[in-house]
């Protein structure tokens, strides 16, 4: 009996291991609201993110000449600043200059900026939310990652291996 619970155990652990390091490969399917699977890097697909207060918007435009970019605020509410989310000043990116109201900034990116996808958020106090389609359609391509899923699944089998090894040292006593 120690034989076949022995071998079931390793077994389990087999399949556990392999369900693991296996599953987070087809973390490159699209899920439902993507059209398309690219291995191209972030920057290379979408390379400019503009924000107002961490919401999409079409308040925000920019223009670049080589690597300098240049970031207009042109909506209602004041601007308060500026942030470049994954990014770090003096680093990443310098800014070149800022207008005194601030809806204005121009930035130079740094070698390393030049790998980075630019975030680009101004900060506005009092703005207008114009931004509800956008949150909801963000909810859609919530969820759990196929990584997160398959090593939830290998811990839960790891688990019944252990119950198993438990069951049968109880059993033998």
């Amino acid at each position: 009996m120690k034989k076949i619970i022995s071998i079931a155990l390793s077994v389990i652990m087999l399949i556990s291991v392999g369900a693991v390091s296996a599953i987070p490969a087809m973390a490159g399917v699209s899920s439902p609201g993507q059209s398309e699977v690219t291995t191209k890097p972030m920057c290379e697909r979408e390379p400019v993110i503009i924000t107002v207060n961490s919401s999409k918007s079409e308040e925000v435009s920019y223009t670049k000449d080589n690597f300098k970019y240049t970031f207009v605020y042109s909506g209602d509410g004041e601007i308060i600043g500026w942030e470049f989310p994954g990014m770090v000043e003096g680093v990443d990116y310098y800014i070149l200059s800022i207008s005194s109201d601030k809806t204005k900034v121009v930035i130079e990116l740094s070698e390393s900026g030049k790998n980075k996808q630019i975030k680009a958020n101004a900060l506005v106090k009092n703005a207008a939310s114009d931004t509800e389609d956008e949150e909801i359609e963000d909810d859609d391509n919530s969820g759990t990652s196929p990584a997160t899923g398959a090593a939830m699944a290998g811990i839960a089998i790891a688990g019944a291996g252990v119950a198993m090894l438990a069951a049968s040292k109880r059993k033998n006593d």
